[in-house]
Parts: structure tokens; C-alpha cells; sequence
């Protein structure tokens, strides 16, 4: 969020906000329940990312660039969908990759702190799950 709050304020989100056709589909967050329904769908879409990812838990954590890959595959999903429709023309082609390049700078620092946050919150915890077991087990055989 606070990613969000910097570069709206220097990129000029809002002059893309008044002028790009896409924006007209937001709705207005003066409504007091939009700001609900959308951080329920970010809870929802959040939930239903890590239950794909949860299989490729262990190759992530476990690796040394863990948060390397992790951020690699965020960024590429990310990127890969911010394009939701095939352009008819070569015109709206390069209109729709100029759109998509003016969140690009957002989407990768959010991106590369959310993986490298969560690679060093999981190691941390699993270094403390393991200096416990060394405990108990330090315990049991004295």
C-alpha cells in the first residue's frame, strides 16, 4: 500500500486516472462498501494464489534464491496478466503497452518486497521452529 501511495504520487496516476478509457470501469470509492468489496476480492485472489503456490512451498524456502524464484514467477504472473485482451490493430497494440508500462515500476517493487519479505519471515520461523526441536531434544536426552 504504501508502494501504491509513492508512485501515485510521482508517476502521475492521476492524470491516467482522468485521461485513460480503462479507468472509466472503476467505481467510485466514495461508496462506502466499494473499499470492502475490494479489499475482499485482494483477500479472496491473495487466498486462492497461495493455495496454487503451497505445492512449491518447500522449492522456494528451501533454495538459497528462493526469493529470487518466488519473485520471478510473482512478477511474471503479474506481468503476463496485466494485458486482458488482444489488440485488433498495431495502433492498440502500442496504446495498451504504453497502459500497461505506467504500473510496471509499482508492480516490481511491490513484488520484489513481498517475496523477499516473506523469504526472510519463513526462514526466521524455521529457524525457531528448529532451535526449539534442538532444545526439546537437547532436554529429553539429558
Amino acid at each position: 500500500m504504501i508502494v501504491g501511495i509513492v508512485v501515485y504520487e510521482i508517476s502521475g496516476y492521476q492524470e491516467a486516472i482522468e485521461t485513460m478509457e480503462y479507468f472509466q470501469l472503476w467505481r467510485d470509492l466514495e461508496n462506502i462498501f466499494m473499499p470492502f468489496l475490494i479489499l475482499g476480492g485482494q483477500i479472496l485472489s491473495g487466498g486462492i494464489l497461495a493455495l496454487l503456490l503451497y505445492p512449491f512451498y518447500r522449492v522456494f524456502i528451501q533454495n538459497k534464491r528462493g526469493w529470487l524464484m518466488f519473485f520471478g514467477l510473482l512478477l511474471g504472473l503479474k506481468v503476463l496478466f496485466i494485458s486482458v485482451s488482444i489488440p485488433a490493430t498495431y495502433g492498440e497494440l502500442i496504446q495498451q503497452l504504453q497502459d500497461s508500462i505506467m504500473g510496471l515500476p509499482e508492480i516490481i517493487v511491490q513484488t520484489l518486497l513481498f517475496a523477499c519479505l516473506f523469504f526472510v519471515w519463513e526462514r526466521r520461523r524455521i529457524n525457531k521452529e528448529n532451535i526449539k526441536l534442538n532444545r526439546l531434544s537437547n532436554n529429553v536426552k539429558e
